[in-house]
């Protein structure tokens, strides 16, 4: 026992030392941001920052609220810095930490100053949400982003490829600082001397093509009108997209070099492609403004879905990846212009229901302040890129989720005419450059979420076993949660109709991660007379469980459910809630277990619920993609197809059901409240009691649990399927 006394005693005294740590440089942080010096040059300018960046993208300002220190969010910001600059990692990640965290700190804070200016001309709302609201929202938003910083730090295995990830990365610092740079970017007057230049360029272009055109400064003129050609159009989010792709791509540093250098002739070069659009004829451009304005976003558009090809595919020959392209810039195309109409009806069509219930809904896209035509552009551009990144990731495949992600990318639009709607009551209006980000982000996101390859795992992957070995030695022990009991309330019920009575029953548990850190349900199964064996491929979950067994019988096992050390026909029971869909075998682990189940013998099989009404599985999907989902990689089922599953292997489905009707997220904060934050327990309970109300009281909603259970019987041979 000394050497788990000394791990003990190591872990509290690096406990202490970290709070220790902490403790002095949140002292020495909160100091150097009161002293006069820094107050008034650093804290004052980023107030003044904020309060630009804010007025600039559409916020009205209101003279009777004076924006001081005290709204400067600094001392939040101090906290954060302060707990990850402290965290016992490598260096080069605290100071990621932090100026991260101080990124996400102001970027609320921001957010903050404009609700608190729209709210000015009201003196209570403002009391409320300048002492109250704000301040415990901006640190919960600190406490949220260090433990995510922490879990990231300490992550074992990331689910997206080292690619993907540095591109995402890479993508998000840059599109923060072009967002945060563009109030003073788009009134630089050596920018405004490249747009008189990109003017004459495009103009002796046209004229050696016989089109009649003058200049004037940074005005355009041809026969189609006046065009002037402004900061806006040349500083444009393509800038650090292009940056992200070069410097997520396997390159040496003489090639990223180069390519950097070609950004600036190519951006040029692309600026006069943008004023050669103004000079189409009639019958090809009706609209050469709407055109103009939205080049770079359909720019944007191909680029993501090349991006987005090339990335998924990088091991295929450069032909196939080539042709991959070209049929989902062909499908974002017929997407954009078959269906677009048809789409922008139909959303308008919602809409207009929805605006007999809020009034304030804008129900056209269209508004005063879209000169641009950046909101009447959104639906269609959104519909094409969907469809494109679709082809692009999938090869035009799994058809069930691109009508998904449709029916997502309408409820996004008609959320965005609900907020246009309601800031334009509050006469806010939102510039252009945010309705054109909302326009890419949308079909970004879902195609993150819903088609990035995920890494799953085949039998015999060590790193799969490496993966388990490391989560079953952390991972905290969810025993006592109100959800975990909710759970295991749930097993039981579960384990009971199934069978009339366990005593002297054979049972099988395919993990025994319940065993040794949440419900103990083999346990119970135990006490009740069963004979209990349970299995895991993690060493570590093994001997917990056994140590946790509370001197019952159980036969542990460590092994692969994929691959079972037993023999044909060996238990009458197996109980397998959440395991089988942690790998890509997930068919031949539900042969295994066929083949040792005995005749007549049943097998209850839990899986996530594909169409869980809360959504679990995008939730689970988009913590993955960023490595902060803790149970690795994760499928979800249909009922439909679940069944399909278990016949394929030769079973009987005898009843469907399901358990754990309640939101994921609900589940996750419980958890984390049990493991880190005790004291918030009594509020995550209460938000639990209420499912656990209903499960008691309407069993149709526990078919639409996170978790579709079937109950599956082996025939004996040579009987009649019923």
């Amino acid at each position: 026992m000394a050497e788990p006394d000394l791990r003990a005693g190591l872990a509290v005294a690096s406990t202490r030392t970290f709070i220790a740590h902490a403790i002095l440089w949140n002292i020495g942080l909160f100091g150097l941001l009161r002293w006069p010096g820094v107050a008034d040059h650093v804290i004052g300018a980023l107030i003044s920052f904020q309060t630009s960046l804010i007025f600039w993208y559409g916020a009205t300002p209101n003279p009777a609220l004076v924006v001081n220190d005290s709204c400067s969010g600094s001392d939040v910001a101090a906290l954060c810095s302060a707990i990850t600059l402290s965290y016992p990692v490598a260096w080069r990640r605290r100071v990621a930490g932090a100026v991260t965290g101080l990124l996400v700190i102001v970027a609320l804070n921001t957010v903050r100053i404009a609700s608190l200016h729209a709210v000015a001309s009201s003196p209570d709302t403002l009391t409320l949400l300048h002492l109250y609201v704000w301040p415990t929202a901006l640190v919960a938003a600190a406490v949220a982003y260090v433990w995510l910083w922490i879990r990231w730090s300490e992550r074992g295995t990331s689910a997206v490829g080292s690619g993907w990830a540095r591109f995402f990365r890479l993508s998000l610092g840059g599109l923060t600082a072009y967002a945060a740079a563009v109030p003073w970017v788009f009134t630089s007057a050596a920018l405004g001397t490249v747009g008189v230049w990109t003017a004459s360029a495009a103009a002796s272009t046209l004229a050696s093509l016989g089109v009649q055109v003058s200049t004037a400064g940074n005005v355009l003129m041809t026969s189609r009108g006046a065009f002037q050609v402004t900061q806006e159009c040349l500083f444009t989010p393509m800038v650090p997209l292009y940056v992200a792709a070069i410097f997520s791509r396997p390159l040496q540093r003489s090639a990223r070099v180069a390519w950097v250098a070609l950004g600036v002739p190519l951006f040029f070069v692309l600026g006069i492609a943008r004023m050669l659009v103004l000079a189409l004829p009639p019958s090809i451009a009706e609209r050469p403004m709407f055109l103009a304005h939205g080049f770079y976003q359909m720019l944007a558009g191909c680029a993501a879905i090349v991006l987005a090809t090339h990335l998924t595919f990088r091991g295929e020959p450069a032909r196939a990846v080539s042709l991959r392209t070209a049929k989902a810039l062909g499908a974002a195309t017929v997407g954009a212009l078959a269906l677009g109409p048809v789409w922008h009806v139909m959303v308008l069509g919602i809409a207009n229901v929805v605006h007999r219930v809020l009034p304030a809904t804008l129900i056209s896209f269209s508004a005063p302040a879209d000169e641009q035509g950046a909101l009447a552009m959104l639906p269609t551009f959104q519909i094409g890129l969907t469809l494109g990144l679709w082809v692009a990731m999938t090869g035009g495949r799994r058809w069930a989720t691109p009508m998904r992600a449709l029916g997502i990318l309408a409820v996004s639009q008609i959320a965005l005419l609900i907020l246009l709607g309601s800031l334009a009551v509050a006469d806010v209006h939102p510039h252009a450059l945010s309705v054109r980000a909302w326009a890419l982000a949308i079909p970004l996101v879902l195609a993150f979420v819903a088609w990035l390859p995920v890494e799953g795992t085949v039998a015999g992957d060590s790193t799969y076993r490496q993966f388990w070995q490391h989560t079953g030695e952390t991972f905290p022990v969810l025993t006592g949660a109100a959800s975990t009991e909710y759970y295991f309330a749930n097993e039981k019920r579960l384990l009971t109709e199934t069978f009339p009575t366990l005593a002297g029953l054979t049972l099988l548990k395919t993990d025994l991660w319940d065993e040794a850190k949440n419900t103990r349900i083999l346990q119970w199964v135990a006490q009740q007379g069963a004979e209990v064996v349970g299995i895991d491929i993690s060493e570590p979950i093994v001997h917990q469980a056994r140590a946790a067994f509370d001197g019952h019988c159980l036969r542990p096992v460590v092994s692969d459910v994929r691959r079972l050390p037993f023999a044909d026909d060996s238990f009458e029971a197996i109980y397998s809630m959440g395991t089988v869909e942690h790998f890509v075998e997930t068919e031949a682990s539900v042969a295994e277990l066929a083949r040792i189940l005995k005749p007549s013998g049943r097998l209850i099989l839990g899986v996530p619920n594909r169409h869980d009404p809360f959504l679990r599985p995008l939730l689970v999907a988009a913590l993955s993609r960023v490595g902060l989902y803790a149970y690795g990689f994760e499928k979800s089922y249909s009922r439909r197809s679940l069944r399909k599953m278990l016949e394929a292997a030769g079973l009987e489905v005898r009843s469907e059901t399901g358990i754990l009707f309640m939101p994921g997220w609900l589940r996750m904060l419980d958890l984390w409240c049990h493991t880190r934050a005790r004291s918030l327990t009594v509020v995550t309970a209460a938000l639990v009691a209420p499912f656990v109300w209903l499960d008691r009281h309407s069993s149709r909603l526990r078919r639409h649990g996170y978790l579709i259970v079937a109950v599956a019987e082996k025939p004996v041979a040579g009987s009649r399927r019923a």
